[in-house]
Parts: structure tokens; C-alpha cells; sequence
């Protein structure tokens, strides 16, 4: 197949002829039942994935699809990204439902612009578009080899941005953090009486701490498992059990290895610089659920002013993490305290 190339280095150096764009036609898009749909894009550009996938018999990654500014009399192009690392280009043809199906998505993305040729970039539930103008030197037709490969997806290059985030936090690893357990019992069983807390009983979690250390590559952190001896979560409240726990760090995991280094650290924000400036690591493992997508906790990668076994805050609604107490002990005192930082009502309910 002359129109599919696998990715390399060369590829930044090819120009828009170098590449084969055969004629492909896409008989995925279905009859427009109704124009003002809100998943009309959606539906156009998961028909588009289709029809790719159809054409190369691989899973598409990533498809960057070219619009002209006069539909009638331009072409419209298609570069998809594939699973095998290889990149598949070719010529939509533009059909009458094509055509239409366009019409209503460029109308709904246009706003106020007016007709311009844009670039729009398809994936799994991920749509959006820009003109080609924005693209400098006329990128996309005049060195259309830089363009397609500086927007390759990670997959492409998943061992090199993995090296670079293991290289990033190698320095800061910390997995043995102190703990005076003793004071942490004496704390916790004062917060259950004063809150009035309803523990579910401890249990063994040995597979759980298994199936963690196959996943993260260290051992799951004494000071939690010391902790889980006390309970497996508390009803109605924040306080995670074991198998939460797991879910909840194999969510952020994910979230880590599909990002990479520049998009995981933000050298905009400051904090004390006791944690890393980053959204989530795969050192920080979150036991305390503050609800919509935002979790304290134990923090094994701490910054240079930062001790291992900390406790931080971290989540949707923040770009980098924060210092929420040097040591669990000091955590759960402040939960008691009025004047505390987390007030009764984020963390648990009394009904």
C-alpha cells in the first residue's frame, strides 16, 4: 500500500508530494436525521476513524483531517496515525453525504470566522480544529513532513517519553517514610468516637498489595498498610479502604503514562516546594476521596523540602500539587481540629 509509511525520522523531512493520497471513499457516515444534533460532530469524526480503520485494517490513533476553503472545488485529506506506528494518508472523496455532513460540522465550528481551510484533529472521544493559517510558513503543504510529525501521538514515541519522566523523578523517590504508628492508632480512635465514625473492619489485603507492586514496580508503602490494619474505609467519609485505593491510583496511573513530561509539570505554579510541581505521579498514592476527582495523599516523591510519607492534596481541580501535613499523625489531629483546614462537612456525612 504506497500511501502507508511507517514513522521515522525521515519523515520530517518529506515534502507534500512525497506522500501518496489515493482516493478513499467513506461509507461509514450515516443519513443526517437531525442537523442540529450536539453529537453530529462526534458522529462525523468517529465515522471518519471508522472508515480509516476500514481502509488499513489497523486501529487509528490519531487522524488529522484537512478541509479546503471551497468545498466544491477542493480536495479534502485525511493523515491518520495508526496502531503499527505507521502513517496512512489519503483523499476523501467527496461524496454528496460527505458534503453535507461537513457543511453542518464546519458551520457549528466556523462561529465567526469566515471560510477558511482548517485542520482538524480526531481521536477517541477528542475533536477539535484550527485554520490552517495558524500553521506558519504554510506548514501543512510546504513542510508537510515537520507538520505531521510534530503532531504524532505518544504512542509513536512511548518509550522515549517514559524514559524522560523516569529520568525527571528518579531523584525524588523517598519509599521509606517515618511513622510513630502508636500516635496515629491513639488519633484515629479519637476521631472515630469524636465523629462518630463508623469503621468497616480491617481485612487482609495481601492481594491487593500484590497487584499494586506488579503495577507501580515498588512495594506497596508500609505506613498504608499499617494504616489499613485499623479499618477498610469508613462509611459515609473520605477515608478510603484498601481496594479504593488501588482504583483510585491505577485511574492516576493511567492518566501519568498517557501525558508526558512537559504536559505533567507546570513551571508556572509555586507551592512551598515541598511536592512536585505536577499533576500526579505514580508516588503519590490517594487515600482520601474529597470528591470530584480531587484526593489527599501519601506523597513517596517529595521535593527537596518535602519528607516521604507526606500528605498532599491533588486532583481535577489542581495543577500541581500541595502540602497538606508533614505526617499522617499531624493529618488526622487536624481533622479533629475546628479551625482545621477541612471542614466536617467535605469529608464525611453523620446520617
Amino acid at each position: 500500500m504506497r500511501n502507508k509509511i511507517a514513522f521515522s525520522d525521515h519523515v520530517e523531512q518529506m515534502k507534500w508530494e512525497d506522500f501518496h493520497f489515493d482516493i478513499m471513499t467513506v461509507n461509514t457516515l450515516p443519513q443526517i436525521e437531525d442537523p442540529e444534533d450536539i453529537d453530529n460532530s462526534f458522529t462525523f469524526c468517529d465515522a471518519l476513524l471508522d472508515a480509516f480503520k476500514v481502509a488499513t485494517n489497523k486501529e487509528v490513533i490519531k487522524l488529522l483531517f484537512i478541509s479546503p476553503v471551497d468545498i466544491y472545488n477542493s480536495k479534502f485529506y485525511g493523515i491518520a496515525y495508526l496502531e503499527s506506528k505507521e502513517v496512512f494518508t489519503a483523499e476523501i472523496e467527496s461524496t454528496p453525504l460527505f458534503k453535507e455532513w461537513f457543511t453542518i460540522i464546519d458551520e457549528r465550528t466556523r462561529k465567526k470566522e469566515t471560510n477558511a481551510a482548517k485542520v482538524y484533529f480526531f481521536g477517541a472521544n477528542s475533536f477539535s480544529s484550527q485554520p490552517i493559517s495558524n500553521f506558519k510558513d504554510n506548514q501543512v503543504f510546504e513542510k508537510s513532513g515537520l507538520f505531521i510529525s510534530d503532531h504524532i501521538p505518544n504512542a509513536f514515541i512511548a518509550e522515549k517519553l517514559a524514559k524522560e519522566k523516569a529520568d525527571f523523578i528518579a531523584p525524588y523517590i523517598q519509599l521509606e517514610a517515618k511513622s510513630n504508628f502508636q500516635k496515629v492508632v491513639q488519633l484515629f480512635v479519637q476521631l472515630v468516637h469524636a465523629k462518630g465514625l463508623v469503621i468497616i473492619p480491617p481485612k487482609n489485603n495481601d492481594a491487593i498489595y500484590e497487584e499494586f507492586e506488579d503495577e507501580a514496580g515498588y512495594p506497596f508503602p508500609n505506613i498504608i498498610k499499617e494504616f489499613l490494619t485499623l479499618h477498610n474505609g469508613v462509611q459515609n467519609s473520605a477515608i478510603m479502604g484498601a481496594e479504593k485505593i488501588l482504583q483510585e491510583w491505577k485511574d492516576w496511573y493511567r492518566i501519568y503514562n498517557d501525558w508526558t513530561q512537559e504536559e505533567l509539570l507546570d513551571t508556572y505554579s509555586t507551592n512551598e516546594g515541598k511536592t512536585l510541581l505536577m499533576y500526579t505521579t505514580p508516588y503519590w498514592i490517594p487515600f482520601f476521596d474529597l470528591q470530584n476527582g480531587n484526593f489527599l495523599a501519601f506523597d513517596f516523591a517529595p521535593d527537596t523540602k518535602g519528607s516521604a510519607g507526606q500528605i498532599i492534596r491533588f486532583g481535577a481541580d489542581q495543577e500541581i500539587g500541595y502540602i497538606q501535613a508533614d505526617r499522617l499523625d499531624l493529618f488526622l489531629e487536624s481533622l479533629m481540629d475546628v479551625d482545621g483546614d477541612i471542614q466536617d462537612y467535605e469529608w464525611f456525612s453523620s446520617e
